[in-house]
């Protein structure tokens, strides 16, 4: 290999792995790690990358890419290194380890909801031949939906996650209110009968509940009053009897279980006292056998609410890690924002292609591969991760290189006249992938006189030389394109190009729809297929109707 072609692919990789800017001195290392050789020379050798990053460094990053990919198209993704591997849980031994994962089914799941959350418990548990529990937290029945309790199992499954057991806490509620009587009983536990706004007043001030002082049998007889129907909504809850001078006011008697009265979507109002979160996963966690805990900081306080009551329980508390949350880039979408634009139509569904839901990121090509790698890299760390697209975009690619079929497509097409060929071309014959020849090749028409082109190439390359992937070389001169041999040039630029017979194609990406034609083959994709538009992208085949076919854009 010549010295300079591998400057120039060392110098594009890193210069698109790192927002366009090559570094001269990653360049070097890369360079001499593959040709130890040119180390009789460094001098020239640094004086030789220096130049050719600055010119690379001056190129747009779509341009870096098209190059490196015409190059060395292995070259694109990063390798997933091996220390992305889930480190040691201290004390855990094989069979010893039963983790969950608890979503409440108020929507379907999120890009942040899978990475740490359900794919470091589950994962931990496999590390471990251990148990996964999927807990459905169905304990406020004014927020869930009866459809989100299928859309998470639906989600978990179609990224490879199999749970052990699930169960849903709604199915507990006996169980729940026997421990809540037995710290009432105890003393551990009270009723309360004030407002939320005067138990506010009361904690700020570090006063106690006025009904605090009452014997544990007037608390037992409101307690039975509160399952009784005899309070309404927001008149009553059981507390958790702690310190109203605690230094932390998340610590002051926090509340364990209230009154809802909204129709529960499998229960219906069979039960009107609910858990609350605090007191539920205790319950749960402890019957369960749960040993390893794994959620976001943001619940450090309960974390903290939740030891006191295994201690006041006289239970083992499970090891807890809270993880930082993990940030998706641009506005921040909370489930409500999604259930309003969903309630409003602004969006086509929980799928629809603008949102981070794992549905839609499904549907657009992404790999549950790329996931469970992002998985491993963001790890357990408390720092938050401010997630960045490419990471998801480079897994994906790596994942989705080997399986996607190529075909080619043009956008905003411009017709060529060929001139100057000899050859009496009806089709050529190009393999569905360069790598695996053995998977066979896909028949492309060939129509000199109606060849197209795609807008951009066709402004981009006037009066200049370039080779039609497959068919030739040609010089643009206007709407003429002038064959000029078949001699594979190094520098020439590649493109793709389509010829009549062809068929109409939609792209539909986040922010608009592009249309454009491609070859006939794309119409023997099947539908549900990750494929790449060769210098478009990769995307998924989401429709196909009687000459056009629809495909979900997922990245470059």
């Amino acid at each position: 290999m010549a010295e300079k072609d591998l400057i120039l692919k060392y110098a594009l990789q890193n210069a698109i792995f790192y927002s366009g800017k090559a570094n001269p001195r990653a360049v070097l290392g890369k360079v001499l790690a593959s040709e130890p050789e040119l180390r009789k020379d460094v001098r020239k050798l640094e004086k030789d990358i220096k130049e050719m990053v600055e010119d690379i460094n001056r190129l747009p990053l779509e341009e870096q890419r098209q190059r490196l990919e015409e190059l060395a198209p292995k070259m694109m993704v990063k390798e997933v290194k091996e220390q992305k591997k889930l480190p040691d849980l201290p004390g855990a031994k094989p069979g010893g380890v039963v983790t969950r994962f608890a979503p409440s089914p108020t929507g379907p799941l999120s890009l942040p909801h899978l990475l740490r959350a359900a794919f470091l418990s589950y994962l931990y548990a496999r590390k471990y031949q251990g148990k996964f529990i999927l807990r459905l937290e169905d304990t406020d029945p004014g927020k869930i939906r009866k459809e989100f309790f299928d859309y998470i199992r639906k989600d978990l499954k179609d990224c490879g996650i199999e749970w052990d057991q699930m169960v849903m806490q709604s199915d507990y509620m006996e169980q729940y209110y026997t421990y809540a009587e037995k710290l009432i009983r105890e003393g551990k536990a009270y009723t309360c009968s004030c407002t939320p706004k005067a138990f506010q007043n009361l904690k700020r001030k570090k006063q106690n509940c006025p009904g605090r002082k009452m014997a544990a049998t007037e608390h037992l007889r409101k307690w039975q009053d509160m399952l009784a129907g005899k309070y309404g909504e927001g008149t009553a809850v059981v507390r958790l009897r702690t310190s109203m001078k605690d230094k932390n006011p998340a610590m002051r008697d926090p509340p364990l279980l209230r009154i809802s009265e909204a129709e529960h979507p499998l229960k219906g109002r069979r039960y009107r006292v609910w858990p609350l979160y605090n007191f539920a996963c205790v319950i749960d966690d402890h019957v369960l056998g749960v040993t390893h805990v794994f959620r976001g900081k943001e619940h450090e306080n309960n974390t903290h609410v939740q030891e006191k009551l295994y201690r006041a329980l006289g239970w083992k508390s499970p090891v807890v890690t809270n993880f930082g949350m993990v940030r998706l880039p641009g506005e921040k979408l909370h489930t409500r924002d999604i259930k309003e634009m969903v309630r409003e139509k602004k969006v086509s569904g929980w799928d629809d292609i603008r949102l981070p839901t794992i549905r839609a990121l499904l549907r657009r090509g992404f790999s549950p591969k790329a996931f469970r790698a992002c998985a491993l890299g963001c790890g357990l760390t408390k720092t938050d991760i401010r997630f960045n697209w490419e990471a998801l975009e480079k897994e994906n690619r790596r994942v989705q290189d080997k399986d996607a079929s190529r075909y080619m497509a043009v956008l905003e097409p411009v017709k060529l006249s060929v001139k100057g060929s000899h050859h009496e071309l009806r089709k050529i014959h190009q393999p569905l992938h360069p790598d695996f020849p053995k998977r066979g090749k896909r028949e492309v028409p060939v129509k000199l006189d109606s060849i197209y082109i795609s807008g951009d190439d066709y402004k981009k390359f006037q009066d200049r030389e370039i080779r039609l992937k497959g068919l030739g070389n040609v010089k643009l001169e206007g709407e003429r394109a002038e064959y000029t041999g078949n001699v594979l040039v190094r520098e020439m630029q590649k493109i793709q190009w389509v010829s009549e017979p062809h068929i109409k194609l939609e792209i539909v990406k986040p922010d608009k729809t592009l249309e454009g034609i491609a070859e006939p083959a794309l119409k023997k994709a099947r539908k549900g297929e990750v494929i790449q538009l060769e210098r478009i992208g990769f995307g998924r085949v989401d429709d196909k109707k009687k000459d056009t076919v629809i495909v979900w854009f997922a990245h470059k």
